[in-house]
Parts: C-alpha cells; sequence; structure tokens
C-alpha cells in the first residue's frame, strides 16, 4: 500500500517536471494548468504523509517551496482563464477591457518566469525521500486508516467553512476541499468508497466540482472588470462593459445557489 501512494507521487512528479518545462512557453497555456493539477495532488499525498508518519514527515514544512511556487503560478492561470472567460462572452465593444486583461497577464508571466527561474527543481526529489522515509514500515491497514481519517477532515472542514461564514470566499475553500478529497480517492483506485461518506456519487462530486469551478471563473472575473471600473472612471457607462459585469453576476449567483443546494441537499452537510 505505501508502494501505491509512492507510485502515485512519482507520476505528477514527472508530470510537474515536464510541465514546468513546457510552461516555460508562453504560448502554452494549459502546461501551468496541467503543473498546478499535479501539484494539488502531491500536497494531498502530503496531507495524507502528515496523517502517518506521526510527526516525522510535516507538509506545511516540507512543501514549502513547493506551495511558494504554486502560488505565483496561480495568479498567472486566474489572469489566462478569466481573459479568455471575456473572450469566450463574445462581447462587442470590450476592446479596453481586454487590453486590460493582456497587460495584466504578461506582468503576471514576467514575475511567474522569475518565480520559475529561481525554483529548485531538486526540490521534488528531496520530498520524494521525505516521503518515501514517513511510508517505512507501514502496513496497508494503518495506511487506509490514515486516508479515511483524511477524508473525514476534508468533510469536517466543508461543513465547518459552510457553516461558519456568509462570505463567498468560503465556497472556493469549500471547493478545494472537494477536490481533495477526489485527490485522495485516486490514491486508492476509489476504494473509501465515497458515496457512503458524502452521499452522493463521485461522478456527481466531479461536476459539482465543474460547477464550483465555473463558480470561481465568474468570480475572479467580476473582480478584475471591477478593477477595470475603478481604475477608468466612467467605464461603467459603457453600454458592453455593464452587460458584462450584469451577466457575469448573474451568471456567478445562479452557480452559487446551484452549487450551496447540492451541498446541502444532497451531501446534506
Amino acid at each position: 500500500m505505501p508502494e501505491r501512494i509512492i507510485a502515485y507521487y512519482q507520476k505528477h512528479r514527472f508530470l510537474v517536471e515536464e510541465n514546468l518545462i513546457a510552461s516555460g512557453d508562453p504560448h502554452d497555456i494549459e502546461a501551468i494548468h496541467d503543473m498546478r493539477l499535479s501539484i494539488k495532488r502531491i500536497k494531498v499525498v502530503g496531507k495524507l504523509c502528515d496523517q502517518l508518519s506521526k510527526g516525522n514527515f510535516t507538509s506545511k514544512e516540507k512543501l514549502a517551496e513547493l506551495n511558494r511556487f504554486f502560488k505565483s503560478s496561480g495568479r498567472l492561470r486566474d489572469s489566462q482563464v478569466t481573459r479568455q472567460l471575456l473572450i469566450d462572452l463574445g462581447e462587442e465593444g470590450l476592446e479596453p477591457v481586454i487590453e486590460f486583461f493582456e497587460r495584466k497577464e504578461v506582468k503576471q508571466r514576467i514575475k511567474y518566469e522569475s518565480a520559475l527561474s529561481e525554483f529548485n527543481s531538486n526540490t521534488l526529489q528531496v520530498i520524494e525521500k521525505a516521503i518515501g522515509f514517513s511510508l517505512q514500515g507501514i502496513n496497508a491497514r494503518i495506511v487506509m486508516m490514515a486516508a479515511k481519517s483524511l477524508l473525514m477532515e476534508y468533510q469536517g472542514d466543508i461543513s465547518s467553512i459552510f457553516h461558519g461564514s456568509t462570505k463567498e470566499k468560503r465556497m472556493h475553500e469549500i471547493r478545494t476541499r472537494l477536490k481533495d478529497i477526489n485527490y485522495l480517492n485516486n490514491i486508492f483506485d476509489g476504494q473509501l468508497n465515497l458515496p457512503d461518506h458524502l452521499n452522493i456519487a463521485v461522478e456527481r462530486l466531479r461536476e459539482l466540482g465543474e460547477m464550483a469551478g465555473s463558480w470561481h471563473d465568474c468570480l475572479n472575473l467580476e473582480k478584475i472588470l471591477e478593477k477595470f471600473i475603478k481604475k477608468h472612471p466612467g467605464t461603467d457607462q459603457n453600454n458592453s462593459i455593464a452587460e458584462i459585469v450584469s451577466k457575469i453576476k448573474a451568471r456567478k449567483q445562479g452557480l452559487q445557489q446551484e452549487y450551496a443546494c447540492i451541498l446541502m441537499n444532497e451531501m446534506k452537510i
């Protein structure tokens, strides 16, 4: 069973290394997306090792450099996604806004390339060795107990976050936990029996994740549009811009309501 965890880590370490190279190309916007997905999976492996190692492995410490790099890549990825979402909406008269987004993306690209040049790829090898050490002498039963314990921790987080605040930000935090549950389940090829724990099928959980992702994209676009309007007084009088802001807010609100309904009525949080 520990071998399964190591193999999962190695698979995503390879993908991170591959996409670190590819992401240096400004035209390969999917490389950053794919790299970030693999880093998210590695972070779940780290959390699992926290459960298993009894203090011999601390993911916050061991993954610190990787987490810093992950944050720098996230700012660029958000810029890419929101600009593309604006373009896909196909509204006329938004050229000034699109140019604003493009300038923002160029700035984030410069910052990302700086972070990329400073990132030590040996970090991934160091993490792998630390994970291997933390898993020594651990049998399959203990691994599954730790995985279920982590699953319950994520479940508890979701409930606490949802009921502990009314701020929009909490929905993004819940989205992160839901994705982590999916990644954890993937390590064990579905053996965690998520429907029994979450009250919804794995496929439904993935649908919920996609819905939450669309909601988050709308939220990011809304925030940047508001920033654009603030920096360019009077542009909110532009019918095209006013219409797109209204459309994005309505889409975001609809997704958020559906998202919350699934959490309450299907997942029973």
